[in-house]
């Protein structure tokens, strides 16, 4: 379950900024994900109300958005979406593809007082 291991990673970063910024309560907080991760969307939740329990995140709601697949193609240059993880240029048909978004996950916002 690699959504705990990233939650416990973000949660140090999530209340970090938030005693940066003298929160008391951390309300909503907003993540966005790599479609390429291909994180759990409940799986990841769970992990997120597991880790807030007994700090000032404890009632904080969870929001993901998920960023689609970029790619570049090496033979063509041709850049576009993936979809429905097929991984060939629609172009060329070549399989030589760069990633260029869609691995990513950060926190995108944080919400409190």
């Amino acid at each position: 379950m690699h959504e705990l291991a990233i939650i416990e990673d973000m949660f140090r970063i999530i209340l970090k900024i938030a005693d940066e910024n003298r929160l008391e309560r951390i309300d909503r907080v907003t993540m966005e994900i790599g479609e390429y991760r291909q994180i759990d969307p409940s799986v990841f939740r769970f992990a997120f109300e597991a880790a807030r329990e007994g700090t000032i995140a404890s009632d904080a709601r969870l929001d993901i958005e998920f960023q689609t697949v970029e790619m570049r193609c090496e033979e063509c240059g041709n850049s576009f979406s993936i979809e429905n993880f097929i991984f060939k240029c629609p172009r060329c048909r070549s399989g030589d593809l760069h990633i260029i978004k869609g691995m990513d996950i950060f926190i995108k916002s944080i919400e409190g007082e």
